[in-house]
Order: structure tokens, then sequence, then C-alpha cells
């Protein structure tokens, strides 16, 4: 079978599954790693090699770029302290952790190689996270906190995993140049994303092309993520940290038509990426499988159950130990058992794990086989299924069994009603004072209707009422000066932090949809 069929015949296969997985009500990243094992253990179909240079390179810059510029700088900002605790600490301990407990029970493996499959699976996956959190209601600040974990753990798993190897190919290791690599990748990753972050903000300002913004937005990922590959920084807080600031300034760095066409490409690139990387991950199994069989089947049985349940273990007992001792100094609320439970189980692992362990050298400096290669590539897809799989199967009943109360959900219908009342209250201003300066008739009824939308959905916003709104009116300047106006004010109060990041994009979305009707109402008009 040609490239070109296989990839055809795994988009049909992501679609399928995609509309199982609607109506079965089950995250689609897990039905995706179940359909890729079933194809691949079926008799007769060629194997799909995963190649890791392809994760490293084509699905995961965009993933975590699109993941980033959704997110919010004052969300990120609310919960840092916690973030680094789990994105440091938490994976820094876990690697530790797990390769004490592998180097115990697997005879004779080095500890540089065991440190290895620690660095591997020690951060989550945020493209795993991402697709779990999609398909499931988490509390805000649960979800918040799982995200910025999953976006900047990747860095501190993928240095500790170079350091490993490395020690491994050569047998020496240095911590002193550990921690200075560490701080040199991880700050040189920030800085380096912020400066191409602000670069591409000013290019793409003046970018006035529709194809052409499109085309350069797609490539911004991949810009960022080889230059800071180029300057051996994170790449991976690069590319988490431009998006996070081109997110930031899109709302005055691109039209409202731009952003629409941007926003709708970006979403089925998204779905597609994280369709066949869940799939391929899948379609693993087969070769893996294949390549363990000298191994004691009761050995075996150990040393993936200790590879299992270790990262599981590591992260139940840091949570359970290090957030009460945070929050205590913090002088803060310390979250009820079930919250930190949540967390503690949604730390799903995913491609970026097997791409690391599929990029292990086949032999170290002195032509000697990497030790035990195809073992930890055999256990970290162990520990994938045991966290992708079967704590994602059971999150959500989990979720519900607890039946935790979002009050920041609460809060941010709350939020959203008063942005809107703002921003009606502001259209209303608007439309009347240009009114006024062109002379126009206040008994129009071209301008009566106008007012009447605004005024009916000040009234609404005001009293908490909810109703559908038209995009009743004809006079095309009215309304555009209105919808500039309610622009101005939505990015004020977002500026003030007064809305978060998801009222703001959802308001800003009804306000580019409302300006694109106007337009071609106006063109047909004309």
């Amino acid at each position: 079978m040609h490239q070109v069929e296989i990839i055809v015949v795994l988009l049909a296969v992501i679609g399928i599954v995609g509309a199982l997985s609607h109506r079965l009500k089950i995250a689609l990243p897990i039905l995706l790693v179940f359909a890729g094992m079933m194809i691949s253990l079926t008799p007769n179909v060629p194997q799909i090699k995963l190649e890791p240079d392809i994760v490293f390179f084509i699905f995961l810059p965009p993933l975590l770029y699109i993941d980033a510029f959704e997110s919010s700088w004052k969300k990120l900002r609310n919960v840092a302290e916690v973030i680094a605790l789990l994105a440091i600490g938490l994976v820094l301990t876990t690697v530790g952790l797990v390769a004490a407990a592998i180097h115990a029970v697997v005879p004779n493996m080095p500890w540089s190689a065991a440190l290895a499959l620690g660095a591997i699976v020690s951060p989550t996956d945020a493209v795993a996270a991402a697709g779990i959190a999609k398909e499931i209601r988490l509390p805000r600040r649960t979800l918040e906190i799982l995200k910025g974990e999953s976006l900047v753990n990747d860095a501190t798993g993928l240095v500790a995993y170079q350091f490993a190897v490395a020690a491994t190919l050569t047998g020496a290791f240095s911590w002193s140049e550990a921690g200075r690599a560490f701080l040199y990748s991880g700050f040189g990753g920030i800085f380096a994303g912020l400066l191409q972050g602000w670069l591409l903000s000013k290019l793409r300002t003046r970018l006035n092309d529709k194809p052409v913004e499109i085309i350069v937005s797609l490539l911004s990922p991949f810009i960022v993520y080889l230059s800071a590959e180029h300057l051996h920084v994170s790449s991976v807080l690069a590319v988490v940290t431009a998006g996070l600031w081109l997110g930031w300034r899109s709302p005055t760095m691109l039209s409202s038509e731009i952003r629409l066409h941007a926003s709708a490409n970006w979403e089925t690139i998204a779905y597609v990426l994280n369709g066949f990387s869940f799939l391929l991950m899948g379609l693993q199994l087969k070769p893996i499988l294949q390549t363990i069989h000298s191994y004691p089947a009761q050995d075996l049985i150990l040393w993936t159950v200790t590879a299992a349940l270790m990262p599981v273990l590591v992260r139940f007992g840091w949570i359970f130990t290090v957030s009460p001792i945070y929050y205590r100094l913090r002088g803060a609320p310390r979250p009820g058992w079930k919250r930190l439970f949540i967390v503690a189980w949604s730390g799903m692992r995913g491609v970026v794990s097997l791409a690391a362990a599929l990029a292990l050298p086949m032999v170290c400096a002195d032509g000697s086989p990497f030790p035990y290669r195809n073992l930890l590539i055999f256990l970290t897809v162990a520990v994938i299924a045991a966290t992708l799989v079967f704590q994602g199967i059971t999150l959500p009943s989990i979720i519900k069994a607890f039946d935790l109360t979002d009050e920041d959900h609460k809060s941010d219908e709350e939020t959203e009603r008063k942005a809107r009342l703002f921003l009606s209250r502001e259209a209303v201003r608007r439309v009347d004072e240009l009114a006024r300066e062109r002379k126009i008739d206040m008994e129009d009824p071209h301008l009566q209707r106008i007012l009447n939308r605004y005024l009916d959905n000040t009234l609404a916003y005001a009293h908490g009422d909810t109703h559908d709104v038209s995009n009743g009116g004809t006079w095309h300047l009215l309304q555009h000066e209105s919808l500039i106006s309610q622009r101005k004010v939505l990015i004020e109060i977002r500026s003030k932090h007064e809305i978060d990041e998801d009222i703001f994009r959802l308001l800003q979305n009804e306000l580019d949809l409302e300006e694109a009707q106007l337009a071609r109402e106006h063109t047909n008009h004309v």
C-alpha cells in the first residue's frame, strides 16, 4: 500500500472513530489508541512506523502552539506556582523514583538507562490532556492547572532525557553541567519564544493579504521550534511562550475576517494532528511486542506492573504531601481531597513519551547496543496504556461520582453577562453619538431598529435574561462603528483582567461573525 493510500485510510479511520466517540461519549484519544492497537494486531496489515522526528517536528509544535494560543496569561499566572511544583518538582521526582524502582527489579540495568525511562514517562502529555479535557467537564481551576502543567513539563522531561541518554552513550555525567544546561535551556527557550512572538506579531500586523497571513500563522510554530532547536534551548517552552504572546496580541494583530478563517483552519488542523498522533501510537503495539520475546513472561509482568504503577503512585504521593504544605505556607485554603484526587488521577502520558522512547539510540559511543532499548520502549507503552486508557476511561465516572460544584463556572457566567452588558451599552452610546453628529432623524425607522436591538440586549443582560441575538438593521455605517466601539471596550476590559480568555474569545468571535455578516449584507446592497 502506497503512503498516500495509507494516509487516506488513516484519515477515514479518524473520521469514523470521531463519530463513534461523539456517539458513545468516550474521549476520542482513548478510542483512537484502541483502534490503532486493533489495526496493528490484525493479520496482513502493513506495519506503520512512527518516526520520532515526525512527532517532535510535525505534531508537537502546532499542537502546543494552538493550546498556548488559546490559553490565558491571567489563568496561568494565577496558578504559576502550582504549575512550577508539578512541571519541575514532580517531574524530577518522578524521574528519580521511577528509575530507582526499575533499576531495583530489572537485573543489571544501568542507572543511566533506568533514568532514561524515568525521564521518558515523567511528563504528562499536553496533547493527551487537551484531548481528554475536551470530552469531560473538569472543575475550572483543576483544568487550568493540568493544562499549564502539560504545556511546561515536556521541557523538564526532555532535558532530563537528553542527559540520561548522553550518560548512557558516554558513561559520563556531571550534575553541575546538567544544572547549567537545564537553566540555559529553560530560560533561553522562554526568551527565544518572547522575542520571536514579538517579531511575528509585528510581521503579521503588517500583512493585509488573507492567504499570506494564514500561511504565516500556520508556519509560526515551526519557525519558533526550529529557531529554538538551532539555539539549543527548549523548543517546547519557546513554542508555548510564543503561542501565549501571539494569542494575547491577536485581537489587535488580525482583522476579523482573517481571524475567523485562521481559527477554522487551526481547528481542523488540530483535530487531524491529534487524531493521527493517537492512532499512530496505537499502531506501534505489534512491532513493539515483537521485540520482547526473549524476556521471561513472569519477569515482564513484574517489570510492566512496576513501570505502570510507579508514575501514578509518585504523582499521588507528591500531590497529597506537597500540595497541603504549599497551601499552608501560602496561607491559602487547601483544596478538598476530591479535587486533589482528580489532579493526581489526570496525569495521562501520551505520544511525546512514545516518541522519546523510539528516539533512543541503537548503539552507544563504543559501538555496543543501547542497554535494554527494546524493553524501555515496551515499558513506555505500558505506562501510556495505564495512564491514558485506564485513567482516561475512568476519569469521567470519578468526576460524576464526586459531584464537584464548579464555582468558577458560575462566576464565569456572571462575568460573561456583565461583559455583554458593557458591549450593548457601548453600542447604544456609539450609535446615538453618530446619529446626532450626522443629524439623522431620531425617529427614522432604520435608526430605531438598530437602537432597539441594542437596547433590547442591554435590558436582557442587565436582568440576566437570555435570548437570541438577531442581525437586524440595514445601516452599515452605524452598525460598523458600533462594532468597532464594542471591540475597543472588549479589549479594554480584557486588558484590565476583568474577564478571562475564554469569555473574551467567545465575545470576540461573536463580534467577528456579526462584522462578517454585516459586510456581506453591505456588499449585496451595493
